[in-house]
Parts: structure tokens; sequence; C-alpha cells
């Protein structure tokens, strides 16, 4: 029986583009994926947006990436922009 509701994964990052790229290949050895991907992204920088774009084309799930400038530390922003463009029932972070 498949399960009837769906789930967003988020995954918050901040200028470590190496660690951001390990964790979608993690999701990439799951049995079972999410149903979407949100990047929850404070401000980084070109190689960050680089690494998303590297799997966005080729990944098996949607993969957003919701990003907003640079202003200091502001995780809880980002990540309630996220949440917000969330569309699973579910939501982990």
């Amino acid at each position: 029986m498949k399960n009837q509701f769906t789930n967003s994964l988020i995954i918050s990052t901040y200028n470590w583009p190496e660690a951001l790229e390990l964790c979608l290949l993690s999701i990439l050895q799951q049995k079972v994926m999410p149903d979407e991907i949100i990047i929850a992204d404070d401000g980084s920088g070109e190689a960050t947006k680089n690494v998303i774009h590297k799997y966005k084309s080729n990944f098996p799930i949607t993969l957003h990436h919701v990003w907003h400038p640079d202003e200091g530390f502001q995780l809880a922003k980002i990540r309630n922009k996220a949440i917000a463009e969330a569309s699973g029932d579910y939501i982990f972070k």
C-alpha cells in the first residue's frame, strides 16, 4: 500500500557547496525519497548555485532553490520562505 501523504525535505545551506553536494548525493542513495527537496539558501554565492544547477536537471524528484541576499545570519527567515514554498503534507528539515 502506497503512502497517501506527500513530504517535503528542506535543506538549509550557506556557502558550503561541498556539504550541500554530499547531502544531495546521500538523498540519491535513499530507498524512499521525499516527494520534493527545497534548498533554503541563506545568501550563498555562485558555487552553491552551480551545485544546485548541476543536480536539478538530473534529480529524480523536484528540487527547488529558495534564496535571499546575504544580509547576515537569517536562517529562520529563509527556512520560513522554504516552508511557504513546500507542497508536501509533511515537512522535514
